[in-house]
């Protein structure tokens, strides 16, 4: 998996307004990476996502975030 590839479309989806997508797109380069500027990237579209989702959009988003600090040794 190419995850700057998969960073890159994710940040396109949720320009679009398609924030399922970009989340999922987000979740699969969050497991497949330990690269710490990679990292950097997901949590901060994923954080971009997360202020824009609606009440119950946030979860999704929080899961990214976490999912990328455990992963980079943060959580």
């Amino acid at each position: 998996m190419d995850v700057s590839a998969t960073i890159e479309e994710a940040r396109r989806e949720l320009e679009a307004g398609h924030d399922k997508q970009a989340a999922r797109l987000l979740t699969d380069a969050a497991y497949a990476t330990h690269d710490t500027e990679l990292e950097e990237q997901i949590r901060q579209l994923a954080a971009q996502g997360r202020e824009s989702a609606g009440m119950f959009g946030k979860g999704r988003w929080d899961e990214i975030i976490r999912v990328a600090d455990v992963r980079s040794g943060r959580g």
